[in-house]
């Protein structure tokens, strides 16, 4: 062999490792982490920007810099969530084949790899409190992937559930789902009379065959303390039964405690609108578990919610202290408890704003375009 052919053998073997190595690096199961320092996050602030055509980037805000877009195409980037240690950032995109998927970024902008793969969208994606699992949506079904993008498992309903679900509701569909720790899950299901929340207790999913429901009404959302078994619930023309025996509608924001049994929980109403005018909508719990922000609206007679101030409520009851009046959007804590990060405006003109919980300090951190989805970095 002549040392031309040598050399050509030897440039098509390193042709060929590269596209392999190319190849693995394309797979979520392939992605390879070389950096050796993340950059610290704390204070960082992750947000979607919106294009005119509705589509959204992924920016990044960092106090005392310039806002760093992470992504900027035509493509659809959706539902930022920080992992726990505050390096990676998930989110759903249609970024390949227009199907929505789960991606994965450093908060810098670097290592952008896509974590789902296969038929079908994945969206709504939030970390495990371990950074172990990443629960999502996955064609309407709550699903959790490993970081890795290996393993993924369908939680609810679980498949021996499904028949019975489909056939109580017509359709399985799941807006988003939360859980603190690894065996209790709640999640807000799409149904015909609007939304619900329910629970999949997974010491208890092997014998039951339906989903257990908290509350139902034309809007719901949930969240979990950080710390203990505590979900609070709110709902917007919440059907509640009366002592009657009757049911009414009315908006709610109730805790449900499930520290002393999973099967009846004790059940605390922190905030009632009983002439059914008012909405608690979007809750998210302090990290300490003492508060519990949302977003009160007005509920006009045909259903429409005006969202109109960001809201605190102790959460073993009292009185809820308006912080800021105006058209808020999806209220998320400093990791101190001691600001919020939301956003406020129009749409077409929403911007981002922190405030300290007393409603002091409130600061536009961006100032033109159209921004929701703000959540804040966990790093301390």
């Amino acid at each position: 062999m002549t040392r031309r052919e040598r050399t050509l053998i030897g440039l098509l073997v390193a042709v060929v490792l590269i596209g392999i190595l190319a190849l693995i690096r394309s797979q979520p199961w392939g992605r390879l982490e070389i950096r050796l320092f993340k950059p610290n996050t704390k204070d960082w602030i992750v947000c979607v920007r919106l294009h005119r055509e509705g589509a959204g980037d992924l920016m990044v805000l960092r106090r005392g810099s310039d806002p760093l877009m992470l992504t900027e195409d035509t493509h659809d980037d959706e539902s930022p969530d920080w992992s726990p240690d505050g390096t990676k950032i998930v989110f759903s995109s249609n970024r390949r084949d227009e199907v929505y998927q789960l991606w994965t970024i450093d908060p810098d902008g670097r290592n952008l790899s896509q974590l789902t793969i296969g038929g079908g969208a994945k969206r709504s994606p939030r970390y495990d409190p371990d950074g172990k699992h990443i629960l999502h949506i996955a064609q309407g079904l709550v699903v959790a992937i490993d970081t890795k993008g290996v393993h993924a498992e369908q939680l609810m309903p679980r498949p021996h559930q499904m028949l019975q679900v489909r056939e109580q509701y017509g359709q399985i569909a799941f807006r988003y789902a939360r859980r603190v720790q690894k065996d209790l899950i709640a999640a807000v299901q799409i149904i015909d009379e609007g939304e619900q929340a329910v629970l999949q207790d997974e010491s208890l999913s092997e014998q039951t065959l339906t989903l257990p429901m908290l509350l139902k009404g034309e809007h719901v959302d949930i969240d979990w303390a950080r710390q203990g078994l505590q979900l609070v619930v709110a709902g917007a023309s919440a059907f509640m039964p009366t002592p009657e025996g009757e049911e009414r509608q009315m908006g709610v924001l109730l805790l449900f405690d499930f520290t002393e049994s999973r099967t009846q929980p004790r059940v605390m109403p922190l905030w009632t609108s009983l002439d059914n005018s008012e909405a608690a909508i979007e809750p998210s719990w302090s990290p300490d578990g003492s508060r519990i922000a949302f977003v009160m609206c007005d509920r006009k007679p045909n259903g429409t919610l005006i969202r109109k101030a960001l809201m605190v409520i102790p959460s073993d009851g009292g009185a809820p202290t308006e912080i800021v009046a105006g058209e808020i959007y999806t209220p998320d804590w400093s990791p101190d408890g001691r600001q919020l990060v939301f956003a406020m405006g129009s749409p077409g003109n929403r911007q981002i704003y922190t405030v300290r919980i007393d409603g002091t300090n409130l600061k536009p951190l961006t100032q033109s375009g159209d921004h929701i989805s703000p959540r804040w970095s966990p790093k301390q």
